[in-house]
């Protein structure tokens, strides 16, 4: 079992259980919650969704990209085209879901895990949350649906975390409205309990407010004026000049990912977020799937998955090696539209 279903109530309970490997997601589970939620949908004694994950460890880890990364020995793409379109018709599907959807997040959300989090109707972190997406690091960007998250956080923080991979703690996503409520994680199991009991969406809110405690982050609101100016241009080379004028610890932590990130990625993740401040959620996921599609049919994925996941060795050789090497064709033909293989929402 890789997605348990429970009915408790007045509620449904879905539990990502694949603790042994931090519930990363897999294509079945993806089919699974989809098809869970549009049973739910229909289902008139059902007022609300509650996601969680299995263990201490993690909500969810992202998305299993080990298992793309396997697929490229197989020649085909079955899994690389199928994994990433059903995953963001999900994203969507959550978002605008007709009931309400309450993710309790304790431990790692990163990735996939941000695509289900982040797309609830109330997002709950316990006070022992990581969460970033780190796919620059893999040959990737921002996905299911960051790119339109990211893109509507002040102080171009969104583009700071988009391309450094920053991990943030449950403080700083309340602080940026990533999360909306901190409640203590020994009182998750006590908050479902009332969850489950009630039918309104005041109610939710009454009760997760009564538990909800203060936080206080220590990078935000004190970074947003520097971060403005630095993350403020239109190429990721100006933005790195921008940086090594700073000495302070979280410059030189930026400049760092930077430096060692994908330059492909790097520059498709900067358009890529500075063009979804102008785009709905579907069309900002449209994009995405061009550009998962583009990434598939790269070579970086592949060298970041072996590096990170594989070997380990923390030293992918990227290809192009060097940002000036990146030029603006190679950039555009990652938002290429697909034309009948496009995304459909």
């Amino acid at each position: 079992m890789t997605v348990k279903y429970e009915l408790k109530e007045n509620a449904a309970i879905l539990t990502l259980t694949r603790e042994r490997y931090l519930n990363t997601l897999t294509l079945e589970m993806i089919e699974k919650i989809d098809k869970y939620l549009r049973n739910i949908a229909k289902n008139k004694n059902i007022h609300m969704v509650i996601f969680k994950g299995e263990g201490k460890k993690s909500f969810c880890a992202g998305g299993d990209v080990k298992s793309f990364y396997e697929e490229k020995y197989k020649n085909t793409n079955i899994l690389r085209k199928n994994f990433f379109y059903k995953e963001y018709k999900l994203n969507y599907l959550i978002r605008k879901y007709n009931k309400p959807i309450i993710s309790l997040v304790n431990g790692i959300c990163m990735g996939g895990g941000v695509g289900i989090a982040m797309h609830s109707n109330l997002t709950i972190v316990s006070e022992n949350v990581t969460f970033a997406m780190p796919e620059t690091a893999i040959g990737l960007f921002p996905d299911v649906g960051s790119g339109y998250i990211l893109s509507k956080i002040k102080d171009n923080i969104g583009i700071y975390l988009g391309l450094t991979g920053k991990r943030l703690n449950s403080s700083d996503l309340i602080e940026l409205k990533l999360a909306d409520y901190c409640i203590q994680y020994e009182d998750f199991e006590k908050i479902e309990n009332l969850l489950v009991k009630i039918k309104t969406k005041t109610s939710i809110r009454k009760i997760i407010k009564k538990y909800a405690i203060r936080t206080d982050s220590l990078l935000f609101p004190s970074l947003n004026k520097n971060i403005s100016q630095t993350f403020k241009y239109k190429s990721v080379e100006d933005i790195i000049s921008s940086l090594k004028t700073f000495k302070e610890k979280w410059a030189v932590e930026a400049l760092g990912a930077l430096e060692k990130n994908s330059p492909t990625s790097l520059k498709i993740t900067l358009k890529q977020i500075n063009l979804a401040k102008n785009l709905s959620l579907r069309d900002e996921l449209i994009m995405e799937y061009r550009l998962s599609q583009a990434c598939m049919a790269g070579v970086d994925f592949y060298e970041g998955v072996r590096s990170v996941l594989v070997d380990k060795d923390f030293n992918a050789k990227w290809s192009p090696k060097l940002l000036k090497d990146v030029d603006n064709k190679l950039v555009l033909l990652h938002f290429k539209p697909l034309g009948k293989d496009d995304l459909t929402i």
